[in-house]
């Protein structure tokens, strides 16, 4: 697979909105972003267009391109959609293989590790991998692709909690050991009410601390002179 130059925009643009560099709610210039990278105009308004889909910028008329400011609101939605989503899928999957949960499970010693060194990119990004690896065997590719519509959103709200409540961290890999044995036990049923219940937990916890509305984090941001 080719490595592009957008592809190269987009990740360094995702690598910005993710450890913070990039606040929520702050303008974003394309213009600047060429100049700044050396880069031209259109790769940089095509990387965008992707961000855009992940949901991690947003653009709005007459008023220019900032990256997401989830509200609360928001969060509840998506995160209802994603459990719906999800259990579906495991649901439509054949049944469980004892070599997905063998990677699941490596996955949890893996959040383990990230939990001592309050790494919360690098759990962020193994969250997907973890969710990505229960889902990805239903073969409704529609269900698949609205499903990952989701994956900017779903992680700009955790990481930017667990960025501003570094305690959040602490205890991901027991939080998705539930869902391993849940997924482990090969009935689709008893899943949905795991993983609607892992949702539902990280969203309460959410409740204190983002936005009551993505308009009010709106933030200001002065283009370089």
């Amino acid at each position: 697979m080719i490595y592009t130059v957008v592809d190269q925009i987009r990740d360094e643009l995702r690598q910005r909105v993710m450890s913070g560099d990039l606040r929520l709610g702050s303008r974003i210039f394309e213009d600047d972003i060429a100049a700044e990278l050396a880069v031209s105009r259109s790769a940089v308004r095509e990387a965008v267009r992707l961000l855009e889909q992940e949901g991690l910028v947003v653009r709005e008329a007459h008023r220019g391109l900032y990256v997401a400011s989830p509200s609360y609101r928001d969060a509840c939605d998506a995160a209802q959609l994603r459990a719906v989503l999800e259990a579906e899928a495991v649901r439509l999957s054949p049944p469980t293989d004892a070599g997905i949960v063998e990677e699941l499970e490596s996955i949890c010693q893996a959040f383990e590790r990230l939990e001592g060194d309050a790494e919360h990119i690098a759990a962020v990004d193994l969250d997907r991998t973890f969710h990505t690896l229960i889902t990805q065997g239903c073969g409704n590719g529609m269900l698949l692709r609205k499903y990952h519509e989701l994956d900017g959103p779903i992680a700009i709200f955790f990481h930017w909690f667990m960025a501003q409540v570094p305690s959040r961290i602490e205890g991901i890999a027991d939080r998705h050991r539930l869902l391993v044995r849940a997924f482990a036990l090969g009935d689709p049923g008893i899943y949905a009410l795991a993983v609607e219940e892992h949702y539902t937990q990280a969203v309460a916890v959410l409740a204190r601390d983002l936005p009551g509305s993505a308009r009010t984090t709106r933030e200001p941001m002065r283009r370089a002179t």
